[in-house]
């Protein structure tokens, strides 16, 4: 049996909340091994992922400044990290990159409150302000791949208001977050396993699931990912310096695993285009300490292609290098009860099974948890 402070434990963390776990199947062994009434999070992760976005930008209230911003925001979620893309105009041209030292110098923030009206403070779960430190530079008013350490899910994220600053830290620029909802007449897709890339010799073994949801895009018809994993690179923590080509990417490409070459390159409707951009090019992982990726959300993929068109393709999983070293068949329907894991129909868990559990349990206890 497990031991009891690790029961209580999970038992704490568990209680009015769903376990972040890559499988279905995986879930229902934690479940049975600590004798929990635990809901696995193997549905609720789909209705509560999705990636949010702001774009209908308009005055601060009360502000009467001369910043008219205009322009877009898009958030995702890596484990309990807030991802930040945004692309703005009209911003104040004192913010180059470092503020002035005022509180909320050239800042963009998620606040609290659920109306520009009633903003409220900075939204987020931690000891310190993580959103004390983000400024944005006017000159290219663009920002990719921006982790704030929030302690916070989309789930939390959605329906707040986002607050644009200027170079004295004043409130020019607000909007609320919507949810990027799928596109009517649409069907998720899904990739149940990954496995080791075909000819990678590596020592990552990459295991999860991931999920690709088709949307209206803001520009085009877009998806956006939801994905777990374990086993990913390390090395490519929230602070990373990325500096190679498809660097701790994931990534959907053309071709299936089954052989390297037919895998081919990044899927969208101008692969083939030169001097196309890539909009596959900055989508990214976060990994822990331990190689975990908790439940990650990406912002919209603008390929042009629809889910359909994405079929029996592969999602593939990248080093910090850029190498590819997992790659997963993208299919049309979602086996219940297969993953990752080894399913348990009924009855406890043998004591040998709780025993493997073990490591695998204290593994899970760095996922987020969905609230």
């Amino acid at each position: 049996d497990l031991p009891f402070w690790l029961k209580q434990r999970l038992s704490t963390l568990a209680h009015g909340k769903h376990l972040c776990i890559p499988s279905c199947s995986e879930g229902m062994m934690f479940s049975k091994a600590l004798s929990l009434s635990v809901v696995v999070a193997c549905t609720r992760l789909h209705q509560a992922a999705a990636g949010l976005f702001a774009t209908s930008f308009a005055k601060y209230p009360n502000y009467t400044g001369s910043l008219n911003v205009k322009g877009s925001v898009f958030i995702g979620q890596a484990g309990s990290d807030t991802v930040l893309w945004y692309k703005f105009s009209g911003l104040d041209s004192a913010c180059t990159g470092t503020g002035n030292g005022k509180n909320n110098s050239c800042g963009v923030h998620i606040h609290a409150g659920m109306t520009c009206t009633e903003a409220g403070g900075h939204f987020y779960n931690a000891t310190e302000d993580p959103w004390a430190t983000v400024i944005y530079t006017a000159s290219s008013g663009e920002g990719k791949n921006v982790v704030v350490k929030t302690g916070k899910t989309q789930m939390d994220n959605k329906g707040r208001a986002f607050v644009v600053h200027d170079v004295d830290g004043v409130r020019v620029a607000c909007a609320i977050l919507e949810e990027d909802k799928a596109k009517s007449g649409t069907s998720p897709l899904y990739v149940e396993s990954f496995s080791k890339y075909p000819g990678y010799t590596g020592t990552m073994v990459v295991k999860g699931s991931a999920e690709i949801t088709e949307t209206v895009g803001y520009e085009s018809v877009a998806q956006f990912l939801t994905f777990s994993l374990m086993g990913a690179d390390k090395d490519c923590s929230a602070n990373a310096v990325l500096a190679q080509a498809n660097a701790c990417g994931i990534h959907v490409h053309v071709g299936n695993c089954s052989v390297a070459a037919d895998v081919a390159g990044h899927y969208y409707m101008d692969n083939l285009v030169n001097g196309t951009t890539d909009p596959w090019k900055n989508i990214i992982y976060t990994a822990a300490s331990t190689g975990a990726v908790g439940s990650s959300i990406t912002v919209q993929i603008p390929t042009k292609q629809s889910n359909m068109n994405m079929k029996d393709r592969s999602v593939v999983v990248h080093d910090k290098k850029g190498a590819r070293i997992a790659c997963g068949n993208i299919v049309t329907t979602k086996t219940t009860g297969t993953g990752t894991g080894t399913s348990i129909v009924s009855g406890a868990p043998s004591g040998s099974l709780a025993a493997s559990l073990l490591s695998a349990l204290l593994l899970r206890l760095s996922f987020p948890l969905l609230a």
